[in-house]
């Protein structure tokens, strides 16, 4: 007994430092921009640590991230108060629970099997496998690894209830179960699990009390050789954890409704979801054996391949006819195909919540079926090979721990993509296509780093792809504000404000880019509207304190610089400031007025001409901009945007001749900004012009 702890001890310890060597490079990660803001960085009652305001929020936050899991609320809540605001100690904290899931594992079917090394190779693979590291890497996945945890509690506390049931044991069984739940409600499938236990390897002598009687026919209404009673009695034994499940559905539903995060059939027809899931299963199990090409996002496709989808029924087929014609002889086959098939059923998307077709922390609880069938599989056939071939097991196990060595390097280097935002979305880039999300996410992480380029870039790219898709839109519109694009900063955010107006954050750039053209009413409206959905939008609240301020401030000057305007009525100054100030609140025709007066006055001030110029293209005086344009180039001769406005106003005006010989001094003068090239509606006239295609190809250089 003493040499047994001894080699229990030593494989916890080999589990351990497995699990810290592949993951502590997460210390030093950071945040990553998709989720990460909306469940930590950004979170005002997560930033609060535990206070009695935040752990309420925490259970009435129904649709808040469209889950209910109050749990794993409190959890970041108290990481903040352990660390800080550190994300690699939120990131730490999950390879701690990680690992601390591994030791349940291998101690939980150590316990059920009295198979001590099978259970520490299961465990193996549970703890180093690459497509658990974004469960495990991914701060926002706390709730997967915090509910295994309790998935492992729940499961350690029922076999102590069968070993000897007593309210007590049953209380602390349901007790463990809903807490499982409050960390997400992945653990529905846990009662049906528990029922595969019992056939395998718990082996309920209820289960095998009934044996078919060979000379009497099958019942109809069943199958030949199950014993129905003794399993309807297991189910009833469970009958609490069913209730809780169904009460966790029943909640979890209602919070992906109330985030809009589940999907019509009108959307989403029954046909695709169906093709989805059935080429999804097996593309797992492709993972499984094959884990190097890894995504944090897989696009649903738009249309599917028949072949692939024939393929994945032959193959899932395959495996289950063969795991339930070997139950009786290998009942760990039928225990852990079920088991995989089954805990995937609420991810798998029948009901599709967001926009990707599968998602590798999907499979952190499932792939542990999979596991039990290889190990347990590997194990029948090495004594099998044992009996006629001595040295073949010794092959076996060098075998096993190249696989482990292999895994764990695959494992290292899979998490190190979660770095940063920059290094993930890149690496989806690289081993997907289509990929619209990895596009608009890349752009908003190269948002936060300032490459304002780069992030126009890609937000066009994930437009290409998905036009109707909200968030590129914004970083789109964003960035255009960032380059003080302001109008074209305006069409992105107005269709994005069109497609998803219960949607805060469009209107709150919408009111920046308003409040950059001047439409001080329109800025405050939308900062408004922002507020009326998102009442804690930081930024949407100041951006109404700045805009309230400025406009009170606005009318005393304008009331007071108009009373100036009596004394000194040919002020070039006076006249600018005012056209500027009527130009901020929304009123175009007293900007124009004010400064055509000042241009009476100072005619060669490039100051007044060139928004002048802007006014008038606006209202659609395009010929009156281009006179004061042309002015404007004879007194600045080197300003390349100047050449621009007017090759695009010259295309406008259908003058192809006039605008290419423009567009050309606009390169000639160092003009490079390809998004505008791109995209700008007034040079769709010259698009076929070879200096149209030399500037595109410059800029893009």
């Amino acid at each position: 007994l003493q040499r047994s702890r001894k080699w229990d001890v030593l494989i916890a310890v080999l589990l351990c430092a497995s699990v810290l060597i592949v993951y502590f490079q997460v210390a030093g990660f950071d945040y990553i921009y998709f989720d990460d803001p909306k469940y930590v960085k950004n979170n005002p009652y997560v930033m609060q640590g535990i206070t009695a305001g935040s752990v309420g929020w925490a259970f009435t936050s129904l649709g808040y991230a469209s889950n209910w899991h109050p749990l794993t609320w409190i959890s970041h809540m108290l990481d903040i108060d352990l660390f800080g605001q550190r994300p690699g100690m939120f990131h730490f904290m999950n390879v701690l629970i990680h690992a601390l899931n591994s030791l349940l594992l291998f101690y939980l079917f150590t316990r059920m099997t009295s198979e001590r090394w099978k259970s520490a190779a299961l465990a193996m693979l549970f703890a180093l496998h690459p497509l658990h590291v974004e469960s495990v890497a991914w701060i926002s996945e706390r709730k997967d690894v915090l509910s295994t945890f309790f998935w492992m509690l729940t499961t350690l506390a029922y076999v102590r209830y069968v070993e000897r049931k007593t309210s007590g044991r049953l209380a602390i069984l349901c007790a463990l179960y809903a807490l499982g739940l409050m960390a997400k409600p992945m653990l529905v499938t846990l009662p049906f699990v528990l029922l595969l236990l019992d056939f395998w390897p718990l082996k309920r002598p209820i289960l095998f009390s009934e044996r078919p009687d060979p000379g009497k026919a099958a019942s109809p209404k069943g199958l030949p050789g199950v014993p129905w009673k003794g399993v309807s009695v297991l189910v009833r034994e469970k009958a609490l954890l069913f209730a809780l499940a169904l009460a966790s559905g029943i909640v979890t539903f209602m919070a992906q409704k109330a985030g809009n995060a589940v999907s019509s059939l009108e959307a989403l027809p029954m046909g695709s979801r169906v093709a989805n899931a059935l080429t999804s299963y097996a593309l797992y199990l492709w993972h499984t054996v094959w884990p190097l090409q890894l995504s944090f996002f897989y696009p649903y496709p738009n249309e599917f391949d028949g072949l692939a989808v024939s393929l994945s029924i032959f193959v899932l087929a395959a495996i289950s006819a063969f795991a339930l014609a070997s139950a009786r002889k290998l009942p760990f086959l039928v225990t852990g195909w079920l088991w995989y098939l089954g805990t995937l059923v609420p991810v798998i998307g029948f009901v599709q919540v967001g926009f990707q077709s599968m998602a590798d922390r999907y499979t952190y609880v499932p792939l542990t079926g999979i596991f039990i069938m290889l190990v347990w599989g590997l194990s029948a056939v090495a004594q099998t090979v044992a009996q006629k071939w001595k040295e073949g097991r010794y092959i076996l196990y060098g075998t096993c721990c190249t696989v482990f060595v292999l895994l764990a390097w695959a494992c290292w280097a899979q998490a190190g993509y979660w770095k940063d935002s920059a290094a993930l979305f890149t690496r989806a880039l690289q081993v997907t296509s289509g990929n619209y999300l990895a596009h608009a996410n890349l752009s908003a992480a190269l948002l936060e780093n300032e490459d304002i380029d780069g992030a126009v870039r890609q937000a066009t790219e994930a437009l290409k792809i998905r036009p109707d898709y909200v968030p590129a839109l914004c970083n789109l519109g964003n960035a255009l504000i960032r380059q003080g694009k302001h109008k074209e900063a305006l069409d992105a955010l107005k269709e994005a404000v069109r497609l998803e107006p219960g949607y805060a954050n469009p209107h709150y750039l919408l009111g920046i880019a308003l409040y950059y053209t001047g439409d001080a009413d329109g800025s405050l409206r939308e900062f408004s509207k922002a507020l009326d959905l998102d009442p804690g939008h930081a930024g949407a609240r100041n951006g109404v304190k700045l805009v309230a301020g400025e406009k009170n401030r606005s009318d005393e000057t304008i009331a007071r610089l108009n009373e100036e305007l009596k004394v000194h009525p040919n002020d070039v100054s006076i006249h600018s400031r005012l056209a500027q100030l009527y130009l901020g609140k929304g009123n175009r025709q007293a900007a124009i007025s004010h400064f055509e007066r000042a241009l009476y006055i100072g005619p060669d001030s490039v100051k007044n001409l060139k928004p002048l110029a802007f006014l008038y293209a606006q209202e659609g005086r395009n010929a009156d901009a281009i006179s004061l344009l042309t002015k404007v180039m004879f007194l600045d001769p080197d300003n390349p945007e100047t050449y621009y406005n007017l090759a695009c106003l010259h295309a406008r005006q259908g003058e192809i001749g006039k605008g290419v010989e423009y567009l050309k001094q606009a390169v000639e003068k160092g003009f490079k900004d390809r998004a505008l090239l791109d995209s700008d509606p007034d040079l769709q006239p010259l698009k076929d012009s070879q200096v149209y295609k030399d500037a595109v190809k410059g800029a893009r250089e």
